[in-house]
């Protein structure tokens, strides 16, 4: 069985306004991997997941998933989860409702979905909460429900789409040691963009360093994926290095695009 989850090889995005998304990218992904996607805005970061989530399809060159192409996706081992920035809950809906949805659109039964949702809401804190409304929950929690609506069809594969971006700092901190532990956890195979380089170097075990015009992968950096993601990390002299090193590979990227601006 591969190693690996997703693979796009030469793929590139032109847009039908004729915009060049992307320049060609290949990317690996393997199992159990927690890839962040950091970069300028408008350097194809959500593009590049987007062609993953088969949102959009490349304009040239390929992407496999698990060795084969779209249409096993779904099958058992092979599941897949979109978080997108926005919670996009259902307001008239309780929260074991909104993380019900995607088993209900599946045509799960009914007993079944029930029985998936509660333990869906355990692995994100929410289990006291399955009766409120989104009214009645914080940013942060609405964000946790998002992620219990991805996890409850039981994924291979979580793509996340900035999903924290929007929250104050302590919120974010803690989901972002929420999601390390439970991806290190479950094994669960994980693509995730951000703007916060501090973000990617909590979370990741590879971090994907994109630039602009048109978007295309600048540089890769590895951290080793054993360390313990919590908040003595945070605070370590490791973190600090590993930041100071994405911080660099940034301002690399920055110049770049400064270059190409003045040319």
């Amino acid at each position: 069985m591969t190693t690996e989850t997703v693979s796009l090889r030469a793929v590139e995005k032109v847009f039908p306004n004729g915009v060049r998304g992307l320049a060609p990218v290949d990317l690996s992904v393997r199992r159990g991997e927690l890839i962040t996607l950091i970069g300028p805005s408008g350097c194809g970061k959500s593009t590049l997941l987007k062609l993953i989530a088969n949102l959009h399809a490349p304009s040239t060159g390929s992407v496999s998933w698990w060795g084969g192409n779209f249409s096993s996706v779904g099958t058992e081992g092979r599941r897949l989860s979109f978080v997108f920035q926005d919670p996009t809950l259902m307001p008239w809906s309780n929260v074991a409702t909104n993380v019900r949805l995607p088993l209900d659109l599946d045509g799960v039964p009914r007993v079944e979905a029930e029985a998936r949702v509660m333990p869906a809401l355990e692995q994100v804190g929410l289990s006291h909460a399955a009766g409120r409304f989104p009214a009645q929950l914080s940013g942060g929690m609405r964000m946790r429900v998002s992620i219990a609506r991805a996890l409850v069809t039981k994924p291979d594969l979580l793509l996340m789409d900035e999903p924290f971006g929007a929250l104050d700092e302590f919120t974010r901190n803690k989901l972002d040691e929420d999601m390390a532990e439970l991806c290190k956890r479950d094994g669960l195979t994980t693509i995730f963009v951000t703007h916060s380089l501090y973000e990617a170097a909590f979370l990741s075990s590879r971090v994907i360093v994109m630039a602009a015009g048109p978007g295309r992968i600048h540089a890769e950096y590895l951290i080793e994926p054993s360390m313990p993601r919590d908040e003595n990390f945070r605070l370590s002299d490791e973190f600090s290095r590993i930041c100071r090193d994405l911080n660099a590979l940034l301002t690399e990227v920055s110049h770049l695009n400064g270059q190409k601006e003045s040319a």
